[in-house]
Order: C-alpha cells, then sequence, then structure tokens
C-alpha cells in the first residue's frame, strides 16, 4: 500500500521555487565579443580597440556611395538611436469572416480582396435598383 507521506519532509513548500533565481544565463559569445572588442588592434599605429576600428569602419562605409552604405547608417541609427517600435495589427480573420454577408464574402472570392465602401454600397443594394 503507498503510503503519502514518505518524501514529505524534503519536498518544497506550497508557494516556494526550489530556484528562485532560475538557470543562470551564461553569454559566453558576449561576454567574449564584449573582452575581444575591449582590447587594442596589435597593429594599429593609433592604439585604438577593436570596437573602435569597427565603429570608425562603420561610418565610413555609411559616409560612402558603395551599396553598403544604407545598411550602415541603418546599423548606426538603429545603435545610437534605437530601433523604431514595430506595431502589429493581429486580427481575427474567422470572427470578420463571421460578420461579412454572402456578396461580400462572394466578392472576396472573385476579387482577393473585400469590397470598397462603394462597392459594398452596390452589393446590398436590391437587384434593379438604379445607379448613380
Amino acid at each position: 500500500m503507498f503510503d503519502p507521506t514518505i518524501g514529505s519532509g524534503t519536498r518544497w513548500r506550497k508557494g516556494i521555487s526550489g530556484n528562485p533565481g532560475g538557470r543562470p544565463r551564461t553569454r559566453l559569445l558576449s561576454e567574449a565579443l564584449r573582452d575581444r572588442l575591449s582590447q587594442v588592434v596589435d597593429a594599429d599605429p593609433s592604439g585604438r580597440t577593436f570596437a573602435q576600428a569597427i565603429a570608425e569602419n562603420l561610418a565610413r562605409i555609411a559616409c560612402s556611395q558603395g551599396p553598403s552604405a544604407v545598411h550602415a547608417a541603418n546599423e548606426i541609427a538603429d545603435r545610437i538611436e534605437g530601433r523604431p517600435p514595430q506595431h502589429l495589427q493581429i486580427s481575427d480573420f474567422e470572427a470578420d469572416q463571421q460578420t461579412r454577408s454572402d456578396q461580400e464574402l462572394q466578392f472576396f472570392l472573385e476579387h482577393n480582396r473585400w469590397s470598397s465602401d462603394e462597392e459594398k454600397a452596390l452589393l446590398s443594394a436590391p437587384v434593379g435598383t438604379p445607379t448613380t
């Protein structure tokens, strides 16, 4: 027969986590890159760090007439000013379909788009109604 008290002394109490900090985050590549970027470039007469050399190269590319100029300028802007917020609009297509009339659904199937307001008015008009 099963004894439910077995192990009760070593169980976690309700509401208390056994690992409150969670798994420690290790970012080995990021740490290695930060370390390398802070080092001085071996053959650089100015004694620049890798980070300084990369920033200068990126700025030169952004100011050039080359095909990578726009990409480099965008990279600089993203780093300096932060990326612009992206707004996503998520619609419930199924709920939208349920609110449409049969005529609107038929229009969508025939034209691969929803009808405009003017077209919607024509669709809902009784047959034989004169149009303007």
